[in-house]
């Protein structure tokens, strides 16, 4: 077991705070206002990570996605959350039957394989967190966005005409 996981979440913002204050008024005293200076960056920076790694920890979810591989032929499912998913049931617009996961755990990917070439597909997930709430979300598929041109102005002045 690492040290990291012995020390709670709390105690190991108090420890990186108290190390990093210590040694910046350490090196203010020894008149080294610039190493001061980088050391309480440097341990702020620490400091706000393992605040952020600490609250991740704490509130972890699964984050489901949805996208089309290369071919058309298949759904890539992928859990890109900090929590595993389970009981997931994917239904797609004109496609009778729901295919069913049982878990889907942290970074991971499973292909779904669809019975015919498609263009475009709308696919709703329902999973289950571990925590028992079940949630849904739709996604729309293979439908290519027009790009938009960033310097087109949000009002037509100047005589902007789109060239086409």
């Amino acid at each position: 077991m690492s040290a990291s996981k012995r020390i709670s979440g709390n105690y190991r913002i108090i420890l990186v705070a108290g190390i990093g204050l210590g040694l910046t008024v350490l090196l203010y005293l020894i008149n080294q206002e610039i190493l001061a200076g980088v050391a309480i960056i440097l341990f702020g920076t620490l400091l706000l990570g393992t605040m952020i790694s600490a609250d991740a920890a704490k509130h972890a979810r699964p984050l489901m996605l949805a996208n089309l591989s290369a071919n058309h032929r298949e759904i890539i499912l992928e859990n890109a959350g900090t929590k595993a998913a389970e009981k997931i049931v994917v239904t797609a617009a004109g496609i009778e039957n729901p295919w069913h996961v049982d878990i889907l755990q942290p970074d991971e990917t499973t292909k779904l394989a669809l019975p015919t070439m498609v263009t475009s597909l709308i696919v709703e997930v329902t999973y289950q967190a571990q925590d028992g709430a079940r949630k849904s979300k739709a996604f729309s598929l293979g439908k290519q966005e027009q790009e938009q041109d960033i310097f087109k102005p949000v009002f037509p002045i100047f005589g902007w005409k789109g060239k086409e």
